[in-house]
């Protein structure tokens, strides 16, 4: 058993990592959102503009969806004069953190009703299968909607909404990878030893299907920095003056501004491609490190 821990151990540093680093897709998604991290994190560095005061030019008027050139800043004011670059760098750190709270959420969600489905069965793999049917029933787009609406819109219960309405996809890929692991040999050791069914399943069968987990979170995290966007978008998500990438597309959703202020709509949407597209890049990336049937 030992050496099977030490060649699998040896796998994901050597070769998961080799075939991570031929994914060049998952290496320019890894740089994309390194940057987009980065760029949250040093927001008041970046920036020179508070993002929820308006600038006044020398005469003390607001400066109301000023061009660059204009305001003399990176990508103009919006409507009520605020600096777009500046809320575009802090709605990084909004968005960005409501996709990882929610998908962390979901993923412990998911993982507990799975694991318990899963190594129990029985009784209670069908009662919590049929939850997750019934879950599954609902769009969950709707379902946010319905949730947020009925709740006050803040940024920590879209959080909590979010997590606790994606969690299905996950609870179902960790029932069926430990059915398929709770008959090895090293869990029926655990249990002829007398371990307690909490031990071998939280340190011997989850460790052992943690690879498809973190795919599956990390494609879970583009979906759910989307549907952050999405609900911010039709205001149901995180509120003004907060920024958010899906409210800065809110508060330029007019024909004039979409067609002659492209700096209040641009940068945002494009902040939400790129980051969708580079976290399912490195998704894809991991699938492959992660699978070891790969060819060398």
């Amino acid at each position: 058993m030992e050496m099977t821990a030490k060649k699998r151990t040896s796998l994901f540093k050597t070769d998961g990592w080799k075939r991570f680093r031929k994914n060049k897709l998952a290496l320019v998604g890894t740089a994309l959102i390194c940057i987009l991290i980065l760029a949250a994190v040093f927001a008041p560095l970046i920036t020179q503009n508070d993002p929820y005061e308006s600038l006044k030019n020398e005469s003390g008027a607001i400066l109301k969806n000023a061009s660059p050139a204009e305001s003399g800043t990176v990508l103009g004011t919006d409507s009520v004069g605020r600096d777009e670059f500046s809320r575009l760098v802090y709605a990084a750190r909004v968005s960005l953190s409501v996709g990882l709270v929610s998908v962390g959420i979901s993923t412990i969600v998911g993982v507990l009703v799975g694991a318990v489905a899963g190594y129990f069965g029985g009784r209670a793999d069908m009662i919590l299968m049929r939850t997750v049917d019934v879950v599954n029933c609902f769009p969950v787009m709707f379902l946010i909607i319905i949730i947020a609406t009925i709740l006050k819109p803040s940024i920590y219960n879209i959080m909590v909404i979010m997590g606790l309405c994606n969690w299905t996809a996950t609870a179902r890929l960790v029932r069926g990878e430990i059915l398929r692991v709770r008959e090895m040999e090293y869990v029926q050791a655990a249990i002829s030893l007398g371990a307690s069914s909490g031990r071998i399943i939280f340190s011997h069968v989850i460790p052992n299907v943690i690879a498809p987990i973190i795919v599956e979170a990390t494609l879970q995290m583009a979906h759910a920095v989307l549907t952050e966007a999405s609900l911010s978008y039709l205001g149901v998500g995180v509120q003004l003056p907060t920024a958010s990438w899906g409210n800065m597309l809110m508060n330029a959703n007019n024909l004039a501004t979409l067609t002659t202020r492209p700096w209040q709509w641009v940068p945002a949407g494009t902040c939400i491609l790129l980051s969708v597209l580079s976290i399912n890049f490195i998704g894809d990336g991991l699938r492959d490190a992660f699978d070891v049937k790969q060819k060398k």
